[in-house]
């Protein structure tokens, strides 16, 4: 059966081989189109469409799709090449169910054969594209487990290389898969804990990036609180610097909140003390920004204000964080 459907949102290249496959027939397409694709198939254009529009559209070719694209991955890790054209690549075709087994195989096979943090970093970025594209349920039954096996690597970067992924599972399955949001916690405790700066930036970076694509329930019920906590947690960083860069991120993190939907109970117990702790950061760190978050405090407190003017901001939230770390 073909791989190429309706359905699926091609590029207009890949519509116009799979078209032309149809009305010419695959021995013209193999024998006088596919050479001059195959010279630049290094192009970052030329890749997705010589997959999904050659290799992808017949079952007879299925097969060495898969060989071709894990040696393409082979050929960008060792070579050092900008990987765009091929996070590309797996992410148009997840779009097809019918091929997203093969991807995975090919990614299993990579991750079984890698010996170096590169080529699981790569192996990542495909499975972020793959995120975003495939069908929400097929992410977590064949794309979870590889990011599982790669948070759980012992490298701090090929670690840090899959939290995006999981910010985009946990936007797309609309928060329902639980092991999604216990990695995240994962992830925030031990950076915490152990001070991985480069985990924790990446995770205000990843939860900014989401947070306005996700249901108001996983902005409420996850996304904020989990914010809060590492604004609060913030202040015990010693380096100057680190606090600066994770200072600056939480900026922009509560720029995004601010435009979302809030309860009045989120902004008492969390957006207020966030911005608290945050405003205490800038004027020990980032004095430029102070005003801007003294801005953003008063306009959340104001709004409280106006929905319950009988009610000061709880506080409640300093229970709530410690809670956060002694169950972990």
């Amino acid at each position: 059966s073909s791989g190429i459907n309706a359905e699926w949102p091609l590029r207009p290249g890949t519509k116009l081989l799979a078209h032309m496959q149809t009305v010419l027939g695959r021995t013209f397409i193999q024998h006088v189109v596919r050479p001059g694709l195959l010279e630049h198939v290094t192009d970052s254009r030329v890749l997705p469409v010589y997959c999904a529009g050659i290799l992808a559209v017949n079952e007879e070719d299925r097969c060495e799709l898969k060989e071709f694209l894990g040696d393409t991955l082979n050929q960008y890790a060792q070579q050092y090449l900008q990987v765009e054209p091929l996070t590309e690549t797996f992410a148009e075709l997840s779009q097809s169910r019918a091929l997203l087994h093969i991807l995975v195989n090919v990614l299993n096979t990579a991750l079984r054969e890698a010996t170096n943090p590169h080529m699981k970093g790569i192996i990542a970025k495909i499975c972020k594209g793959l995120c975003d594209c495939a069908d929400p349920q097929d992410i977590v039954t064949h794309v979870m487990p590889i990011l599982t096996r790669l948070a759980n690597d012992p490298d701090v970067f090929v670690q840090t290389s899959t939290v995006i992924s999981f910010a985009v599972m946990l936007q797309r399955s609309s928060g329902s898969v639980s092991s999604v949001r216990e990695q995240l916690d994962k992830f925030i405790s031990e950076s915490v804990s152990a001070d991985v700066h480069v985990m924790m930036c990446e995770l205000i970076e990843s939860f900014t990036l989401v947070l306005p694509l996700c249901n108001p329930d996983i902005q409420r019920d996850f996304l904020i609180p989990r914010l809060a906590t590492i604004g609060v947690s913030n202040s015990a960083i010693t380096n100057k610097t680190k606090r600066r860069d994770i200072t600056e991120r939480l900026i922009l993190a509560y720029k995004a909140i601010l435009c979302c939907y809030m309860t009045t109970d989120t902004i008492e117990h969390y957006i207020v003390p966030g911005l608290q702790a945050l405003l205490t950061d800038t004027q020990d760190v980032v004095p430029e920004k102070q005003q801007t978050v003294d801005l953003m405090l008063r306009e959340v407190v104001s709004k409280t204000a106006m929905a319950n003017k009988d009610q000061r901001p709880s506080n409640a939230f300093g229970s709530k964080v410690s809670g956060f770390f002694k169950k972990k």
